[in-house]
């Protein structure tokens, strides 16, 4: 089976918009900042899609960096809110 690049493209931006509207459904900090980074990921992988690789390794270096900076916020405040 052949998945084409439009196909390919469809499911990514399937998932970017599903990873969008689940931050609002997660109460943990914790989800919510791993969620954040499948997007930045998702994000990443479309514009190496759209034939972008500079935006996409950017995006993916400020998503990991960000992921890694929040992650460590989450455990220093606590994973739920008040």
């Amino acid at each position: 089976m052949v998945v084409y690049a439009e196909q390919f493209m469809f499911i990514l931006l399937i998932l970017l918009v599903i990873a969008a509207l689940s931050v609002f459904i997660f109460e943990d900090l914790l989800y919510v900042v791993i969620i954040f980074g499948g997007y930045s990921t998702i994000m990443s992988l479309i514009w190496q899609q759209l034939n972008s690789p500079d935006i996409a390794i950017t995006e993916a270096a400020v998503g990991v960096g960000t992921t890694i900076l929040m992650i460590t916020v989450v455990t220093k405040v606590g994973r739920h809110p008040k």
